[in-house]
């Protein structure tokens, strides 16, 4: 599988000389698996989505609050007649993924619904484990305001768990660590200090070194820490990378590629 972060700050795009390292622009994970292409979030980032026309391309939306959303009718293959999308979400606040999707893209918010884009994009409300292609998507509930749902794929005899928008608690970290065993990859939800997470309980996020924690009991081999707090400047996220970084642990970076391999 190829990882290529196309945007990690969390909560609100964010713009700058002092966010140059690692990127403003919201959650978006590319995956690339023996041509399938799958996307892990609609943020900003999925303006960026490389060049490659697919005839069929598949987003996986944790849920819909607006920066995991907000790149979605800005991402170029909807303007590609004769390429299907498949948007795969849970339920969240009673609303299947279509209608996620159409509180969205609808007057007045937008002016156009996603069926008048020309690619054709199909909504499936998540239920039990699927496929996309010869990838497994499996799944877990989160833990955040309104309901996230933590994606794991498992191509080839690699593996990586997408946990962002998730506050940790004993049980849910149980739950998390069984859901992780052996990754290849963890994406983890850093965005806040541990201080920050004291005064931000029920926020629905977590801390870098929680996330090392986690990597640790699950035995994951690589992690990357997302989400970034919008008001975390490079100098911010570097002085916490420090803290917790080693050859294998570091703070996810616009623009980063990630091959993994059996």
């Amino acid at each position: 599988m190829k990882v290529t972060i196309l945007g990690a700050r969390g909560s609100v795009p964010t713009d700058g000389d002092n966010m140059r390292v690692f990127g403003g622009a919201t959650s978006c994970i590319m995956v690339e698996a023996d041509g399938s292409v799958i996307f892990l979030d609609a943020g900003t980032g999925m303006m960026r989505a490389p060049d490659i026309h697919p005839p069929h391309a598949t987003i996986l939306l944790t849920h819909p609050h607006i920066d995991h959303l907000i790149g979605l009718p800005f991402f170029p293959y909807l303007y590609q007649s004769g390429t299907v999308i498949d948007i795969y979400a849970g339920t969240k606040e009673g609303l299947d993924a279509r209608a996620q999707i159409d509180s969205f893209l609808s007057p007045p918010r937008w002016p156009c619904t996603i069926d008048e884009y020309p690619a054709k994009a199909i909504c499936h409300t998540i239920a039990a484990p699927f496929e996309v292609d010869n990838v497994k998507v499996s799944f877990m509930d989160s833990n955040h305001p309104g309901g996230s749902t933590i994606f794991r794929l498992d191509h080839g005899g690699t593996s990586l768990v997408y946990a962002t928008d998730y506050e940790h608690t004993d049980e849910k970290d149980e739950q998390l660590i069984r859901f992780s065993q052996d990754a290849d990859l963890l994406l983890y939800d850093g965005q806040y200090t541990e201080e920050e997470a004291d005064e931000k309980r029920g926020f629905g996020h977590s801390t870098a070194q929680h996330g090392v924690m986690i990597m640790e009991r699950c035995n994951a081999r690589l992690l990357r820490l997302i989400h970034h707090h919008p008001i975390h400047t490079d100098a911010d996220l570097l002085r916490m990378e420090d803290m917790v970084r080693d050859d294998n642990i570091s703070f996810a970076r616009q623009g980063e590629i990630i091959c993994l391999q059996k």
